[in-house]
């Protein structure tokens, strides 16, 4: 039907930007809520999350056509195939899909649930796909419309409502469906303690991402958060890596510096404020500069010159510093 069509197409165009987030590969050479508080039960079957999907009428006008399927990492690419390896790369456990019609309008709506494995990495798929362009507005943690899409964030939730064709008249029955399910979803949460070490000066809005996997296209950076900024016609990005202790935070350092020297230009050592790290030249990039604070490694890419790059990633790191005492 032409709702699905439609569906499968959002979910193919997202595979590009997915890729970039929950993988951001790029050739290494031959190199405030916790996210554990929101953890959801695992469930075999979805039975949980198939009571979140509105039931007949419990939307005025709004009917399900047709059972709610449901799918878990091993056939979720039987729903969003080139899509998935991405969700599965950022915590995906389960997802309920059904269809609706209105009524009166005619409108066809197809709703999604997504559950993933902690707050993180809800809100990482979140933000992988939203467009910075989108009309936001307050449902869950955060939500936004854009064309013929809904899409919010909520704990361990991610939402996308998606409907055949953009009216007016759609535009303001999507919110009710998605107001519906988020009073159903528990604690909306907010965005990541994370994402409060990166200075607003500057900031894109929106631009903060969730990278649980291959940061910067290097296997040994993983956890992390990234942000964009503009200034002056230029853009710049910082990226702020959690590592399991401050052993493996330095050994995953020694090993970009390593990668830095061989692409770019390891132009010098240095200590404080942080407890180790480097500056230099990426070959992509640009001026860099990436230093180590406890467990925490962060970095630098970009801007008008090395100077400023590490003095973005000392702000940084002397924050990090400073709640820790």
């Amino acid at each position: 039907m032409r709702l699905r069509k439609a569906s499968l197409f959002a979910a193919a165009m997202a595979v590009v930007i997915l890729l970039h987030a929950c993988s951001g590969k790029r050739e290494e050479p031959r190199e405030s809520v916790s996210p554990e508080a929101t953890t959801a039960a695992p469930d075999s079957a979805g039975s949980s999350l198939t009571g979140m999907l509105p039931p007949d009428q419990s939307v005025p006008g709004w009917t399900r056509n047709g059972d709610v399927r449901s799918f878990g990492p091993d056939n979720l690419w039987q729903y969003i195939d080139g899509a998935a390896e991405s969700y599965l790369s950022c915590g995906f456990e389960r997802v309920v899909t059904a269809e609706y019609a209105h009524s009166q309008t005619a409108i066809q709506a197809t709703i999604d649930i997504y559950r993933m494995r902690d707050a993180k990495s809800a809100f990482g798929i979140y933000a992988a796909e939203l467009n910075p362009d989108a009309e936001f507005m307050p449902i869950g943690a955060e939500g936004y419309t854009s064309g013929t899409v809904l899409n919010f964030w909520a704990g361990v939730y991610y939402v996308k409502i998606i409907v055949a064709e953009e009216r007016a008249d759609i535009r303001q029955e999507m919110p009710k469906l998605a107001r519906w399910v988020s009073s159903r979803l528990g604690p909306p949460g907010t965005i990541p303690a994370e994402a409060d070490y990166f200075p607003r000066e500057d900031l894109i809005p929106h631009s903060i991402r969730y990278l649980p996997r291959d940061i910067l296209g290097q296997s040994y950076l993983a956890s992390g958060f990234e942000a964009r900024y503009r200034r002056e016609g230029g853009e710049f990005k910082i990226v702020v890596i959690s590592a399991a202790d401050a052993l493996s935070a330095r050994e995953a350092l020694g090993r970009y510096r390593q990668f830095i020297g061989s692409s770019g230009k390891v132009a010098q050592d240095m200590e404080a404020p942080a407890e180790d790290g480097f500056c230099g030249t990426d070959s992509f990039f640009g001026p860099m500069a990436a230093l180590r604070s406890g467990n925490r490694i962060l970095i630098a890419l970009g801007g008008p010159s090395g100077d400023f790059a590490l003095s973005r990633a000392r702000m940084i790191a002397k924050y990090i510093e400073d709640t820790r005492k």
